[in-house]
């Protein structure tokens, strides 16, 4: 089976789509301005009428202060935005005004007219018999036609864009409801898949009175416990600093006494070691002072020293 794919899109195609794409970002922005634009053009063509108007009034003011008259002579090459003539003034001076004859309608090249001018300025003329109210029919004319073919085209155009835009909100308004539906149907499918997945798990057994309060008592069951742990803690750290209370205040009664034994120690090699010690002064010592009175009597230089074999000793029993 064969398949026939379109004609590819000739030159002239190709072209057209460019000079779209070129002039459409021109174009678009003046066709939506477009009823304004008649608008304005309707107020320019009014302005130059009325312009005009007053023009033509002040020009005939001129030639009426200083009138004169002359025949002329239509020439060739007139058109439509003037009609030459010439003529001779009353000094004799032979005048071609260069923007032509005031209304000139009706007038044709070689016709004989008689004309009107300003003696102090020749090149104001103007048909004899004419004024600016020739003119004022045909420009009101033109005004009025201007006026009735803008106001309905340009209100035509701005209410046809006003219709589009109110349908473009419209279809705006539609597609964001549009958008906010499905968002709510998606959430609210969110919402069941979940609802569903969660009927599906296990339910929690509920907890019974009985239950809490045996967990209740637990709890203050081991509070208690982790308390008297505390204390026998407690305790102990109070024993043990007792303990080292008692050896350092022992601790210089036991440095004392070592000292007291070297003399006798150091004169057990002496003579006079041997004399017997009086009874009297052996029990004159004051034991219940010592602190530790027990080991210091047994492990007393007294008791190893050479005094405790001697004489004294002897007499002492």
């Amino acid at each position: 089976m064969t398949t026939v794919s379109g004609a590819p899109p000739s030159a002239t195609g190709r072209l057209l789509d460019e000079l779209a794409g070129l002039l459409l970002p021109v174009v678009m922005p003046l066709v939506r301005r477009l009823p304004a634009m008649i608008l304005v053009l309707a107020g320019l063509i009014t302005l130059m009428g009325v312009l005009t108007l007053i023009g033509a009034h002040q020009d005939d003011a001129q030639i009426q202060a200083h009138s004169a008259v002359a025949t002329a002579e239509v020439l060739p090459g007139s058109d439509f935005s003037r009609t030459l003539i010439t003529f001779t003034t009353a000094t004799g001076e032979t005048v071609s005004p260069e923007r032509g004859v005031f209304y000139p309608r009706g007038l044709q090249p070689g016709q004989i007219v008689r004309v009107e001018y300003d003696s102090t300025h020749p090149d104001r003329v103007r048909v004899l018999g004419r004024n600016a109210s020739v003119g004022s029919l045909p420009i009101g004319i033109m005004l009025l036609v201007t006026w009735a073919v803008a106001l309905p085209v340009g209100f035509s155009l701005r209410g046809r864009q006003l219709q589009r835009m109110e349908a473009a909100r419209l279809a705006l308004a539609e597609r964001v409801l549009a958008e906010a539906a499905a968002a709510s149907e998606g959430a609210a499918s969110e919402s069941g898949s979940t609802e569903s997945s969660a009927g599906d798990m296990p339910a929690e057994e509920p907890v019974t009175a009985v239950e809490q309060v045996a967990a209740e008592h637990a709890l203050a069951e081991q509070a208690v416990a982790e308390q008297v742990v505390a204390e026998q803690v407690a305790a102990e750290q109070v024993c043990a600093g007792q303990v080292v209370a008692e050896q350092a205040v022992a601790a210089p009664a036991s440095s004392v006494l070592p000292a007291a034994s070297v003399p006798a120690q150091a004169g057990s090699t002496q003579p006079a070691s041997t004399q017997p010690v009086p009874a009297h002064s052996v029990s004159a010592q004051p034991v219940s002072a010592q602190p530790m009175s027990t080991e210091s009597a047994s492990t007393g230089p007294a008791s190893t020293g050479p005094a405790s074999t001697g004489p004294a000793s002897t007499d002492a029993a």
